[in-house]
């Protein structure tokens, strides 16, 4: 029997990780696009490629779920045409025994759920954010775009010719017009940004500065070998940021801080604990979904093509009634119950089915060629 559930397992994880690798990869490359532009900006690829790393966990748990839904309904479609199924079953095995090696499977993945939902999701979410914020707020960000003019401020435009490997600049133009009756202009041959306690400084080495006077039209010239620029009023600051629910740890949705904006978000925190706890279990309703449309009924040599279709429309009905119940706002006690009784009940519905009882519209019309001992149900 082990050998057997083994063999059911290995069957079914070939096309589960397929179609969730597959689906995973889409998603992935388009929400890594939204990262693309700043990647041309100046952000680093080991950053891109780290951000965009940090998007997976949140993919995989919608993912799974469709991987193990389909490549259970292939798998066991495929035993069953290759009559696999049908040899098993006249060997004695009982359609339940088959079916455990799936809801194991179900019950792995629904536990890797929890473990992306609780820990790994939000700390991505989080992480991300804090990325994005942190890029947007540098400075760097802005003027190390190379052979750009960049405006880094009303009035303030800075050109730099390139960039060196290791954070140096070469070919500076810094041009301050804040003033419009003494604009200024800067010019060197090289610098850098640098962190002090004061705050940002834009140290330029060998150059010049331009200083006109439009009353009198005079140019006031400065030649210097270093020049430091104050361009803290320049950097954006982030004030204190409140996290939305998706950021949190499962903790801190549970056991949230007094404020007056959890207060007001409650019910979107409430929302979000809610759908961590109960996604996974739609794992094992789905695999129940789709042995009910494999092993469901009595043998049929014309193969159940009615039945694999009910299946996958049922299994994606299911996944979009989820979502719609995860983002409903109104009557939010009814709809907590009906988020936690759905996968319940469509799971015993779709077990009961799966067992060998029979709905009319799922059979086929033409009476089916049995098996000659019996289909064991």
């Amino acid at each position: 029997m082990k050998n057997i559930n083994r063999y059911i397992m290995r069957q079914l994880a070939v096309p589960m990780l397929f179609i969730t690798f597959s689906l995973t990869g889409v998603i992935w490359l388009s929400q890594s696009l939204k990262f693309v532009e700043k990647l041309i900006n100046g952000l680093p690829v080991s950053t891109f490629l780290y951000l965009s790393l940090l998007l997976l966990p949140e993919i995989l748990r919608y993912t799974l779920l469709l991987g193990l839904f389909f490549g259970t309904l292939f798998a066991f479609n495929k035993l069953y045409s290759d009559s696999e199924l049908i040899v098993m079953w006249a060997a004695g095995l009982s359609k339940s025994a088959l079916a455990k090696p799936a809801i194991y499977l179900a019950l792995i993945i629904a536990l890797i759920m929890y473990f992306l939902g609780f820990l790994l999701v939000p700390y991505g979410n989080r992480t991300v954010t804090e990325l994005r914020v942190a890029w947007q707020d540098s400075l760097a960000a802005v003027v190390l775009r190379e052979g750009v003019f960049n405006s880094l401020a009303a009035g303030v435009t800075v050109y730099v010719r390139e960039k060196t490997s290791t954070g140096e600049m070469l070919g500076i133009l810094v041009h301050d017009e804040r003033v419009p009756e003494k604009p200024v202009t800067y010019m060197a041959e090289r610098g850098a940004f640098v962190k002090t306690e004061e705050g940002p400084r834009f140290v330029m080495h060998v150059g010049n500065l331009q200083e006109v006077s439009k009353d009198d039209a005079k140019l006031s010239l400065l030649y210097f070998d270093q020049y430091t620029l104050d361009i803290s009023q320049f950097e954006k600051k982030s004030g204190a940021r409140w996290l939305s629910p998706e950021h949190r740890y499962i903790w801190e949705l549970i056991n949230p801080e007094d404020s007056e904006r959890v207060q007001q978000e409650a019910r979107k925190l409430n929302a979000e604990l809610h759908q961590r706890i109960v996604l996974p279990f739609y794992a094992v309703a789905l695999v129940f979904i789709a042995l009910a449309g494999v092993m469901g009924g009595e043998f049929s040599r014309r193969g159940r093509s009615r039945r694999m279709t009910v299946a996958a429309a049922a299994g994606v009905l299911l996944l979009i009634s989820a979502m719609a119940l995860f983002r409903a706002t109104a009557q939010p006690a009814l709809v907590t119950t009906a988020l936690y009784l759905l996968p319940v009940l469509i799971s015993f519905a779709a077990a009961y089915l799966a067992s060998g009882r029979q709905l009319w519209f799922l059979d086929n019309k033409i009476a089916p060629d049995n098996l000659a001992n019996g289909e064991p149900g």
